[in-house]
């Protein structure tokens, strides 16, 4: 007899499995994108490295921002704890190997702490612009401690900051002069007013449609003044929700492009003793 796991020996990998970054989903990850479930890191990044590839709808061109995935705050709180911080910054920056940060107009960070998702925009300005980065916190409950996060993103960004004075060359700064040298007192922070969820169950589908309606609006380089681009009516808190049907819908496309993967895709599990049909192309309100 096989072992009760077995179901989940074949796993559906994005965008391939021989991608570096590769994306596992299992059957228990499918299932988290029915109605009233939370959503999955792997759901959550599956989602993220779509936002970023050449297949979504965002126009912004791909190398003005930057999204982390859902295991790099974590990373970043516990440098707090580390006694050698220095050799713990240095491995960590393999994260983004490749990536100028400072250069990026806009880096996201999902927060997931206490089952609850929120998330970090790093806004960074044009090198002509004497102002410094503005962080803004975005959550759906209000419920993650913005001063809290917004120390570890502060010293996250110091942390490179003294990084690349120490090993780049002083005459190429990423930011306006004045603001590269005063750099740790030029950062601003803001939580943001932004639609609110209805139930307990949508944080990481509201986070997901936050990076995708910012990343499809925002200006080329945040002001203060676009702040007011947020509000609570920014977008009905119903929309989110959308994006299980959405989600369902890529990796149902996945599926068709890795036959190996079609028995993750069963029949939903019985709800109060009845069985639901399985649907791809419409989703269950």
């Amino acid at each position: 007899m096989l072992p009760p796991f077995s179901r989940d020996a074949k796993k559906l990998y994005y965008p391939s499995r021989e991608h570096p970054n590769s994306i596992e989903i299992s059957s228990d990850d499918i299932r988290c994108l029915q109605p009233e479930s939370l959503l999955s890191s792997p759901i959550m990044n599956f989602y993220i490295m779509y936002l970023q590839g050449p297949m979504s709808l965002i126009v912004r061109p791909r190398g003005e921002y930057h999204i982390f995935n859902t295991y790099f705050f974590s990373k970043l709180e516990a440098m707090t704890s580390k006694e050698d911080k220095t050799n713990y910054f240095l491995k960590l920056r393999r994260w983004w190997k490749g990536v100028d940060l400072f250069e990026k107009a806009y880096i996201l960070l999902p927060v997931h702490a206490e089952t609850h998702w929120s998330l970090v925009i790093v806004c960074m300005p044009t090198k002509d612009d004497q102002t410094g980065p503005i962080i803004l916190h975005l959550d759906s409950l209000k419920f993650h401690n913005s001063r809290l996060i917004f120390s570890v993103v502060c010293r996250f960004l110091k942390e490179e900051w003294n990084y690349l004075n120490e090993n780049g060359s002083s005459a190429e700064c990423p930011l306006h002069e004045t603001v590269w040298k005063n750099l740790p007192r030029k950062i601003e922070k803001k939580p943001v007013e932004v639609p609110q969820q209805e139930n307990d169950y949508d944080c990481g589908l509201f986070v997901l449609y936050y990076m995708q309606r910012f990343i499809h609006e925002a200006p080329k380089r945040l002001q203060k003044k676009d702040i007011s681009m947020f509000g609570k009516r920014w977008f009905r808190p119903e929309e989110p929700s959308q994006l299980r049907c959405e989600i369902r819908r890529l990796l149902q496309k996945c599926r068709e492009a890795e036959p190996c993967a079609t028995e993750l895709f069963g029949e939903p599990e019985p709800k109060n003793g009845v069985t639901e049909p399985t649907t791809w192309n419409t989703c269950q309100k």
